[in-house]
């Protein structure tokens, strides 16, 4: 990484896991898009996944036309914990995983998506029940069921080695009702394959990859400073557009040094969420 500059542009995601489109009026759980560049903010409001990502292609390719570095960060999880990825698709590399999800995911453009069918194909893979569950009742079956607690002897871990460090953070599995993040990780990270793919060699994914690309993928958890956030909320916005915007303006404002060495840390299979034990200088950058 010797004489990689830092990063010109951080755009920062809210995903949603929604099955129509948002709101024609900016609401929660629905997309936000925060910009910092140059002490700049900007924040972005999306009702689809694909009007999202659109939006994103286009920014991402003006960025690389003007020579400006990008760190893109996603507030969902990059991986699985340990063995699920050689379980899916033979081999430990997550990147193989986001490739199998495209492959299996539908996902149309107006939100509609197939992911409870796509969890309960991967929960037969596995012995007992699980590891996915959560769904609307008239979606259960036994093979996906409503309640975590009806799941056993799937073999897997509950939780990543960085959400045991984070246990507020919600473990992937959970795909329905309040603080899942399961059906964003299904959705979404499809839709990152399709960023490499786009980009090639241009684009890396921390920590799986080298972060010295003109692009950079993270992922983030806006919860991380969630109190500084909310004392910073202003009047009328709304908790997702101000989480996108600050952690923008956080992570902008980290030393580029500082910023690369972050973005190499963690699990190389299981992912990481970036800032995760520098809280104080991201809520420094708030100052």
């Amino acid at each position: 990484m010797a004489g990689m500059k830092g990063f010109d542009t951080i755009v920062m995601v809210d995903w949603s896991a929604r099955s129509k489109p948002s709101p024609a009026k900016p609401t929660k759980d629905a997309i936000f898009v925060g910009i910092s560049r140059n002490g700049r903010e900007a924040v972005t409001y999306h009702r689809t996944r694909h009007a999202a990502m659109r939006a994103l292609t286009g920014l991402l390719d003006g960025e690389l036309r003007a020579g400006r570095r990008v760190l893109a960060g996603f507030d969902f999880p990059f991986g699985y914990p340990r063995s699920f990825a050689r379980a899916v698709c033979g081999s430990d590399d997550p990147l193989n995983l986001w490739a199998y999800l495209d492959d299996v995911i539908e996902d149309d453009k107006a939100n509609g998506n197939n992911r409870f069918d796509v969890a309960e194909g991967l929960n037969r893979l596995f012995p007992g029940v699980g590891p996915f569950w959560g769904c609307p009742a008239a979606r259960e079956t036994d093979t996906l069921p409503a309640k975590g607690t009806a799941r056993h002897g799937h073999g897997m871990p509950e939780r990543r080695a960085v959400e045991r460090e984070l246990p507020r953070a919600q473990p992937c599995w959970k795909l329905f009702t309040t603080g899942s993040v399961g059906s964003q990780v299904l959705l979404g990270l499809p839709h990152l394959h399709n960023l490499r793919q786009r980009y090639g060699d241009t684009l890396s994914v921390s920590p799986f990859q080298s972060p010295d690309t003109p692009i950079v993928l993270a992922e983030i958890y806006p919860g991380l400073i969630d109190a500084t956030i909310k004392a910073r909320l202003r009047e009328d916005e709304i908790l997702d557009a101000a989480q996108v915007r600050l952690v923008a303006r956080a992570f902008s404002r980290l030393d580029p040094a500082h910023l690369n060495n972050l973005l190499q840390e963690g699990d190389a299979e299981e992912g990481w969420i970036l800032g995760l034990g520098d809280e104080d200088a991201l809520i420094a950058g708030l100052n």
